[in-house]
């Protein structure tokens, strides 16, 4: 480039810089585009989490109470109803009650 026109030396060195600031803009544009779908991502995936914590603690909370209906003797059909546990999860809640009250005998 040396025996070029220094004017067009010059347009030629804009260029690359324009260039190559298009195609950093353009990285960091990507970058930043993953960055934030991470993010997302991650809060949903937190948010997902926290659904299903939430979830299985209540459900847990209606086995505790239909254990404590069981030893009290309530009838299974009124546990059923209270707890919207089905028929075969307490009756298997019965059975391990049954179970720990062999062995503890």
């Amino acid at each position: 480039m040396a025996n070029q026109d220094p004017i067009i030396e010059n347009a030629v060195d804009m260029l690359r810089t324009v260039s190559m600031d298009r195609e950093a803009r353009m990285l960091a544009e990507a970058r930043e585009k993953a960055l934030k779908d991470i993010n997302s991502i991650r809060g949903e995936g937190i948010e997902e989490g926290i659904k299903k914590g939430i979830e299985k603690g209540i459900k847990e909370g209606k086995r505790e109470d239909a254990k404590m209906m069981l030893m009290e003797g309530l009838d299974l059909h009124l546990i059923i109803k209270i707890t919207g546990l089905t028929e075969s999860e307490v009756l298997e809640l019965k059975d391990k009650i049954n179970l720990k009250g062999n062995i503890d005998e």
